[in-house]
Parts: C-alpha cells; sequence; structure tokens
C-alpha cells in the first residue's frame, strides 16, 4: 500500500487518527468532479437495484409461486444473521472524523470474526429453522447454502464503507453493477438447466463473491489481520448499536415473514406474499440505499452544526419524497393489472389477491421516507434511537401479525395500515424532540409530493376503473394507459405547485446535499 491511498500507513510514533483522505491515485477510477452528486449516488445503487427487480421477476415467473415462498422462508433467517456479521462497524468508520490503517484493520478483522461465528450459527440453527419453527424440511439444504455467503461478504464490506466514507460513489459504481449482471447470468443458466431453489442460491453466492473481488479492484487497500482493543471497543461501542438497531428494523420489517411462514403452510401464498413484498420495495429499496449512502454522510458532516443539519434532512425529505411517494403510490393504484402482466399466468391464481400488493406499497413509501430520521439519529452521534424506535414497534407488530396471519396473506398485509398510522405521529414527534425539526416543517417539505400523488392515484385508479370494465381492455393495456396518465398527472400537478423543486432535484443531482 502507498501513502497516496485513503487509508494510509502511518509512522509508529504518529496519532493512530488521520484526517479523512479525498484522491486516490492508482486506481481504476479517476476522480471527477461532482461526484458527490445524487446522480452518481443513483447510478451507484439505484442502476443496479433496477437491473436485480428485472432478473427477479424473470426468475420469479419461470420458477412459480411455489419456489419463490421456499426460498424466502430460507432467506429470512440468513439476512437476520447477516446484521450480526460486522455489527456496525463499516457504519463507525463512515462516523468517525478520521481513519487509520490500524482502524480499517481492526474493523476488517472484527468483520472476518463475525463472519465465521454467523456462519457457524446459522448452521447449527438450520435444522431447527427448517423442520421445528417452518415445517417444510426443504428449505433446510437452502439454509446451510446460503450460510457460505457471510465470509465472502465480509472480505470487502470494508472496503465498501471506505468508499461510502469518502462519498466516492461514482467507484462504488462498479460493484454492485457487477454483481448484479454477473450473479443474474448464472441464475438464469441454473433456472434454465432445472436447479429450481438453487438458481437463486446460486445468484446470492454468486453476488457476494463478485461484489468481493469488485470491491477490491477498485479500492486499493489491503487488509491484515490487527485488533488494537482501544479501536474495536470504540468501533464497537458505536456500531454496536446500529448493529442492533439494523437488527431489529430487520425483524420489524421481515415478522410477517418469519410470523407468516409458520401460521401460513402453504408455500404458494408465502411465494405470493413475499414477491409482492418484493415488487412494493424496489423503489423503496433504491430510495432506502440512496438515504443510507448520500443522506447519512451528508448529515453527518454536519453534526455539529444542528441548523444545517435540518435544513439539509428536510432537503433529503422533499427530494426523495418527490420520487417516493408517486412510485408507491402508482403501484399500489396499478395492482390488479401489474399481476399476470409482470409475473406470468403461473401467478394468475393470485390476480384477485392485488390488495396484498397494494397494501405493501402503500406501507413501503411511507416506511422508506420515514427511514430518513433514521439517518439523521446516527449522523448526531444517537445510533440507539434507532434500535429503541424499532424496537417499540416490534412489540406492536408481532401480535398483530399473529392474528394477521392467522386470516391469510390479505390479514398479515392488512397490518401494517394501523400500525403506520399509530407510527407517523410517533416518528415526528422524536424527530422534533430529538432533531429539532418540527411536524410543520416536514410538511412543508413533503407538501408537493403527497398532493400530487394523491391527485396522480386518483387519476390512475378513474382511468384504470374505465379501462377494466367500460373498454374490456386488457391487462397490460389498461397498465400501459394508467403509467402514462399517472406521469403526465403527477408531474403536471408538482409544476403547477412548485416548479422550483426540479430546479433544487437537479442541483442534488450534480452536487449533492
Amino acid at each position: 500500500m502507498t501513502v497516496d491511498q485513503r487509508v494510509t500507513i502511518e509512522p509508529a510514533a504518529a496519532p493512530t487518527m488521520m484526517p479523512r483522505m479525498r484522491a486516490l491515485s492508482g486506481r481504476l477510477l479517476q476522480r471527477l468532479p461532482g461526484q458527490e452528486g445524487a446522480f452518481w449516488v443513483l447510478w451507484a445503487l439505484a442502476v443496479p437495484k433496477l437491473f436485480g427487480p428485472i432478473f427477479t421477476i424473470g426468475l420469479r415467473r419461470f420458477l412459480g409461486p411455489g419456489v419463490s415462498g421456499s426460498y424466502d422462508l430460507a432467506v429470512a433467517p440468513y439476512k437476520l444473521l447477516d446484521n450480526f456479521r460486522n455489527f456496525g462497524t463499516g457504519p463507525a468508520l463512515v462516523f468517525e472524523r478520521t481513519v487509520s490503517r490500524s482502524v480499517a484493520n481492526t474493523a476488517w478483522t472484527l468483520n472476518m470474526v463475525f463472519a465465521v461465528i454467523v456462519t457457524l450459527v446459522l448452521n447449527l440453527l438450520a435444522h431447527w429453522f427448517a423442520v421445528s419453527y417452518y415445517h417444510h424440511p426443504q428449505i433446510e439444504v437452502i439454509i446451510r447454502w446460503l450460510s457460505i455467503a457471510y465470509v465472502f461478504a465480509s472480505v470487502g464490506s470494508v472496503h465498501f464503507y471506505l468508499l461510502l466514507r469518502d462519498m466516492d460513489f461514482r467507484a462504488r459504481s462498479i460493484p454492485p453493477l457487477g454483481q448484479v449482471i454477473a450473479a443474474g447470468d448464472v441464475a438464469v443458466l441454473f433456472a434454465v438447466w432445472g436447479f429450481g431453489t438453487g438458481a437463486l442460491i446460486a445468484r446470492e453466492l454468486v453476488s457476494v463473491i463478485a461484489g468481493a473481488i469488485l470491491l477490491w479492484a477498485v479500492y486499493p487497500y489491503r487488509p491484515t489481520i490487527e485488533i488494537v482493543p482501544q479501536i474495536a471497543w470504540k468501533l464497537f461501542r458505536y456500531g454496536a448499536w446500529i448493529g442492533l438497531g439494523l437488527t431489529i428494523l430487520y425483524l420489524s420489517q421481515n415478522a410477517d415473514v418469519f410470523i407468516g411462514g409458520r401460521i401460513i403452510h402453504n408455500v404458494n401464498d408465502m411465494g405470493f406474499y413475499t414477491t409482492s413484498w418484493k415488487l412494493a420495495f424496489i423503489s423503496a429499496s433504491v430510495f432506502t440505499l440512496v438515504a443510507s449512502s448520500m443522506v447519512f454522510p451528508a448529515l453527518s458532516r454536519l453534526q455539529n452544526n444542528i441548523s444545517a443539519l435540518r435544513v439539509t434532512l428536510l432537503k433529503s425529505i422533499r427530494q426523495l419524497g418527490l420520487v417516493m411517494f408517486p412510485a408507491a403510490a402508482l403501484l399500489a393504484a396499478v395492482a390488479p393489472v401489474v399481476i399476470v402482466p409482470l409475473l406470468g399466468s403461473k401467478w394468475a391464481h393470485y390476480r384477485d389477491s392485488f390488495l396484498v400488493l397494494s397494501l405493501l406499497a402503500v406501507y413501503a413509501g411511507n416506511r422508506t421516507m420515514l427511514s430518513i430520521f433514521f439517518e439523521g439519529y446516527k449522523s448526531i452521534g444517537k445510533p440507539w434511537l434507532v434500535w429503541a424506535y424499532n424496537s417499540v414497534k416490534l412489540a406492536v407488530m408481532v401480535p398483530a401479525m399473529i392474528f394477521g396471519a392467522s386470516i391469510g396473506i390479505l390479514g398479515l398485509a392488512a397490518v401494517y395500515i394501523p400500525i403506520q398510522i399509530l407510527e407517523f405521529p410517533a416518528a415526528l414527534i422524536l424527530a422534533h424532540r430529538i432533531l429539532k425539526v418540527s411536524p410543520a416543517e416536514v410538511w412543508r417539505a413533503a407538501s408537493v409530493p403527497v398532493v400530487a400523488t394523491i391527485v396522480m392515484s386518483t387519476a390512475a385508479i378513474a382511468v384504470e376503473v374505465l379501462m377494466l370494465q367500460f373498454v374490456h381492455a386488457s391487462d397490460l393495456i389498461t397498465l400501459a394507459v394508467c403509467v402514462v396518465v399517472g406521469g403526465v398527472v403527477y408531474l403536471g400537478s408538482v409544476v403547477a405547485m412548485d416548479r422550483s423543486i426540479f430546479n433544487e432535484g437537479r442541483a442534488v443531482l450534480l452536487r449533492g446535499l
């Protein structure tokens, strides 16, 4: 490693910490002005997240709801333990004002130790999850294969967060794009060859392996095994709260799968439910990543200037809401005509269950916007609030989910609406107390996207009813007309209310927050 790299070797007598570095020579990419802008964030994160669903939809269309349901039940415990793999040491690297090679090495070593531990734990629990809990023995082998991914994912996790720390989204665009293409191609081959769930397993494993290789290629930090106790404790003390927060957040987001998978024994029904969740969260996952990858670093730089932090936070709400609200609402509106055109004839049985998709789409959009506040709490050094917030939410959700699952997948999805009705005022009150952002300020920031989204949804539903009941058009034609009408109405509504929001959006795309 040379001294021009962002994580440098320091003389023995030097302090352990060093300033945040900017330039990096001898790497695959040359830096360009404006790389912190949202354009590069969207390119680095949104493009792979949009390619990914193409493979996801294609694979599930080919494999059907039964295979999809079995795989998704196995993924739930795998993803749960993945939160313990780095246990927040990565976000701690972003939060720290300065980073040395010893800090990076300690973080990397901790990640590898945790990865080995969770691999062993998941293998020990695989039989219990499959046989005793879900009562689907066929998923045991899926869980065991997935556990291999932990170690490969940890190999490049520090590289990932160091790139995030420098807000070098241009360099970060290479690994995720390479991952989704390599993993998707292999999965398609496995599906065509008749491997069933093996195609989905191969996709996950190839994705983490390709990601590790590409992260090492674009960021020439070469870790060595090193544990400095003081550094390890500092990273763990901050990161543990984020790790716990992510774990509780994951449980609050996936309690329906854990509970539904135990109570609803039909894997086809669960396959439709989890696939509806994935469709609902396509855009939500993109903008959640944008929030954590762009909003968190931007707010962390302002952690000692609460006024500037508040302005940036409100701008984030306004700009993310400009895309997130209409995307979620439009999917909810056109859900009746999406299922068969998108997923194919194997899923036609679930066309009349479109309300599952509609309810999850509404929840996905609103939850993504509320998650922006979490980035604010982390940026001011209070990551424990994320854990506490989601612990309370989870305590409310679990009994509600048990009752909802007894009704079926529609009952499971419907539980989210009353929960979110309770969550909104609680989240706004907490943000007001901690971040000094009043509910009135939040409404002013989000009002244009919200009102325009309501107008758009009304127009889209009216056109949908007209096309289906009076014109008797097919689902595909109805979907196309609704999307066009909805897009035109939304853009027209935003322009009529405040066209300056687009100028602000262009500035964010070019220069960031």
